[in-house]
């Protein structure tokens, strides 16, 4: 995907990490159909390289927001309101959840109602100290997909979306570190490491762990699909990497194959 001025997103490679930037700070990033649709076509960009084998392909997706704000949800003046938004909306979680590619936010600001959304539907986290998130549907009117919700429970804990949800009570970096919803408190340097060390290890089993973790659907052909993703990684060149790695002591590297 090209940068291109005045867009709503980046797409920038660094190495085997793709950087995904919403560039509103004005807006605070605020989520609308057109932004929803340009981070869709970033992360699938980001993805497509990488399916392709394409030398140098990206081999995760670090999520990031231009500014103070990570993302402040969607944009009230009339992005949310609109008959499209709520598609797009939908169109891009489910992107970030069914990308082959492990997601990871970097927060460090707010991340508020879609935003929150957005933060839940990354695979990883990380969140410095200014970095919280929340989702004031009921101060608001809205209400949230049983997605949504069901994410919530998962990721941050029934008590803590309860909290969230009913009472539109606000997780900061130390809640959000001691709940697990976030693996590192950190800054945006913090985060780019973390992304490249992920980076760094087997995608194959790292694409199976992903699939599975997002489909406990307990259907026949789910279950027997994952089987078989899970059967490719112990039959993969990089498990043979991987051991001969050991033997000579020095750090895997791994191909995807």
């Amino acid at each position: 995907m090209a940068e291109t001025a005045g867009a709503p997103v980046s797409l920038e490679i660094d190495g085997q990490v793709a950087i995904v930037t919403l560039t509103r700070p004005d807006r605070r990033n605020a989520l609308d159909a057109d932004v929803c649709r340009a981070l869709t076509a970033a992360l699938q960009d980001a993805a497509a390289a990488a399916t392709a084998g394409a030398a140098g392909a990206a081999r995760v997706v670090l999520l990031r927001g231009e500014g103070p704000a990570f993302c402040a949800g969607a944009n009230l003046k009339g992005g949310v309101y609109a008959d499209d938004f709520f598609e797009a909306l939908g169109t891009m979680l489910t992107t970030v959840t069914d990308l082959p590619l492990p997601v990871i936010a970097d927060i460090q600001g707010p991340a508020v109602g879609a935003g929150c959304q957005l933060a839940l539907a990354c695979d990883l986290r990380v969140m410095g100290p200014k970095a919280r998130v929340w989702v004031p549907a009921v101060q608001h009117g809205f209400a949230l997909d049983p997605w949504t919700v069901a994410r919530a429970v998962e990721l941050l804990g029934g008590s803590v979306a309860r909290n969230v949800l009913i009472a539109g009570a606000q997780v900061g970096q130390q809640a959000a570190v001691a709940s697990g919803f976030a693996m590192l408190g950190g800054d945006s340097v913090d985060a780019l490491e973390t992304a490249r060390a992920v980076a760094g290890q087997a995608p194959l089993p790292t694409a199976y762990f992903k699939r599975a973790l997002n489909n406990q659907d307990p259907d026949e052909l789910t279950a027997s699909s994952l089987e078989a993703q899970a059967a490719a990684c112990w039959a993969s060149e990089d498990v043979l990497e991987a051991r001969r790695a050991r033997a000579e002591r020095r750090t895997p590297v791994f191909g995807g194959r």
